[in-house]
């Protein structure tokens, strides 16, 4: 018996665009390929494109815009994650440090393979028990009578949901048109095992023992090496199976060891094992002065009675020295921790790049100062007691926190200093190598500091410039990193995020999504008269001005909707989990302007006969309000 042979097969040249069937998963916890009524139901839903155009020359990011456009406006504001299904299973391609999910790599990975996309939060809510149980890979979808037919015609022929109708056919077949008869039942992405002549007189006498010499199941006992192999066996000669990167991309995924209680875990339950341990029958006082804060808190960490397990107590003092009257029961913490956060990303001098994509960089007082270990401690202190994400890491910096600097790898782009960056892209993009000196020769500083002796040719350009960038961006800054990643150990921060980086991404990577007048909306909770009232009635006129206020802040200059957060929580951000206690919005006729509980997370605002009145006091008191004592 043998494979279906490749001359029988086209010799045109493969194409430089192709298509695959795309299939968005319903929440983070799918670990199982959907099958049967789970695809139809994501099919009904729009969670499946059948024929996604991708090309060959594209990179990771944009294969990844591709998808990300194709499932607008589902997947809105949350990220997502490629997956390889292997048998029933899902698995995240893990590649080496040289490899990325381009195009050429997708199309030799994914052959004749849906590519499933995982989001990191919940897109849609199961409605069945048969449903829910076949995504979250529970028995019940492997059991039902029908499934253990399919599961045991598979066993015995080799061919993927061939029926026995199919077997009867072939059993009677003649000898000279058994192979022609079996290759017309190829069905998709099934995989059809053909007979010769010789294997005839086996179809005569057992209608399944005609594919018993197809390729061989490793058995319980069988090495790691036999199943790669049978894996690797269902990929079509054209894309051969000694491909290495096909080799290393599954060999690596198949070695993944993340369990499937890791994956089901929610941001909720890593956030509940994480705050659990506060120790909240002891405290940590930070007196802070707000023109500078990071002084106060590092007078604070360096005393011998601190913990970052200590519960926080924070006292503001404004310009005379006189403490802001506040009682830190929520607000004040949280306020502090912006302002900490706000100092860590722009101020000490330790992180250098975009706004919402920062990467270490090298500060020699920082580090003997333990500045890197303070801001690693700040921010994972930020997470536990309830204050906001620091939001700012680059996804490269998180990448590493997660795997380590050694494996992760670095492009060119990812140098923030504009002229060690274009010195390296220089090397790049030489075509000569007279065009080649000439760069090497500019880089000449770069190259002698990072300890480049190998000699560079137009052949290891590429090489050259990748050891370069990752020398810069992760060696040069190596011992920082040590510092910090000892600062986010606290509190078991580095240990989830390690554990759960899908989970945690949310809390150290921006997500690029702005703030928005409707996200404001949907986090009160409306308080009102008596229905029917005379003060029903204006709170509801009063209500309306709340809501154009809020979107005047949304797309109007002034006063914007992070200071509005900010006034009556302490906060310029959502976090990941919400607010805790959940907001309130109260109605008062008392004073003409705003008053806010930032402990309670309670805003109450003025009931106004006129919109301009309104917008005019609400402006006022949110402008001239920095301090809790004047809040």
């Amino acid at each position: 018996m043998t494979r279906f042979q490749s001359q029988f097969r086209s010799t045109r040249p493969v194409s430089q665009h192709f298509t695959k069937e795309v299939i968005l998963l319903p929440d983070h916890t799918a670990t199982h390929v959907p099958r049967r009524a789970s695809k139809a139901w994501l099919f009904e839903r729009g969670h499946v494109k059948s024929a996604l155009e991708f090309a060959c020359d594209w990179d990771s990011n944009r294969i990844m815009q591709a998808i990300r456009t194709a499932f607008q406006p589902i997947v809105e504001g949350c990220r997502l994650q490629i997956l390889l299904p292997c048998h029933n299973k899902l698995v995240e391609p893990s590649l080496s440090t040289t490899q990325s999910l381009s195009g050429n790599l997708v199309k030799k990975l994914f052959h004749q393979k849906c590519i499933y996309v995982r989001p990191d939060k919940v897109l849609l809510k199961e409605d069945g028990d048969d449903v829910e149980s076949e995504f979250s890979g529970g028995e019940s979808s492997l059991t039902k009578s029908s499934d253990i037919t399919d599961i045991q015609e598979r066993d015995k022929c080799g061919i993927g949901g061939t029926s026995e109708e199919v077997a009867s056919t072939i059993s009677t077949v003649e000898p000279q048109s058994l192979y022609h008869t079996m290759s017309s039942f190829s069905d998709g992405d099934e995989v059809i095992w053909c007979v010769g002549p010789s294997d005839t007189q086996d179809v005569s006498t057992d209608n399944t023992s005609i594919l018993a010499h197809g390729p061989t199941h490793p058995s319980a006992s069988g090495s790691s090496d036999t199943s790669y192999s049978t894996y690797l066996g269902l990929f079509e000669e054209e894309y051969l199976s000694d491909d290495p990167d096909i080799q290393e991309a599954i060999s690596r995924s198949l070695e993944c060891n993340t369990s499937d209680s890791d994956l089901k875990m929610t941001l909720e339950g890593v956030m509940e094992q994480i705050t659990s341990q506060v120790n909240n029958g002891s405290t940590v006082r930070f007196n802070i002065i707000r023109r500078n804060v990071w002084d106060g808190t590092t007078r604070a960490m360096g005393r011998s009675n601190f913990s970052p397990e200590k519960k926080v107590d924070v006292k503001f003092t404004d310009d005379y020295g006189a403490s802001e009257g506040a009682v830190d029961n929520g607000g004040p913490t949280r306020e502090f921790f912006r302002l900490c956060l706000n100092e860590i990303k722009d101020k000490i001098g330790i992180f250098e790049g975009p706004p919402n994509a920062k990467v270490l960089t090298c500060n020699s007082k920082a580090m003997k100062d333990n500045g890197y270990v303070y801001a690693g401690q700040i921010m994972a202190m930020s997470i536990a007691h309830g204050g906001q994400s620091p939001c700012f890491l680059s996804e490269l910096l998180y990448e590493c926190l997660q795997k380590g600097p050694d494996d992760v790898k670095v492009i060119s782009d990812h140098i923030a200093d504009e002229e060690i960056r274009s010195q390296v892209q220089m090397i790049l993009q030489a075509e000569t190598d007279s065009q080649l000196q000439d760069a090497v020769t500019q880089a000449a500083s770069l190259i002698s500091v990072a300890g480049h002796s190998v000699r560079i040719t137009l052949q290891n350009k590429e090489e050259t410039a990748l050891d370069l960038a990752h020398w810069y961006v992760l060696q040069r800054t190596r011992a920082p990193f040590e510092r910090f990643r000892d600062g986010l150990t606290s509190l078991g921060i580095l240990k989830a995020l390690q554990r759960y980086p899908l989970q945690m991404k949310c809390l150290f990577v921006s997500t690029g999504k702005a703030l928005t007048a409707t996200d404001m909306e949907n986090l009160f909770q409306i308080i009102h008269s008596e229905r029917g009232s005379n003060a029903f009635q204006e709170e509801c006129r009063t209500l309306a001005f709340w809501q154009d206020y809020l979107q005047d802040a949304e797309f109007e200059k002034g006063v914007c909707l992070e200071d509005i957060l900010v006034f009556f929580t302490g906060c310029d951000s959502i976090p990941a989990l919400g607010f805790s206690p959940k907001p309130n919005l109260e109605f008062i006729n008392y004073s003409r302007f705003p008053v806010a509980n930032t402990c309670e997370n309670i805003l109450r605002i003025p009931t106004q006969a006129v919109y301009t009145a309104f917008k005019h006091d609400m402006d006022f008191a949110i402008r001239n309000s920095p301090g809790f004592g004047r809040a």
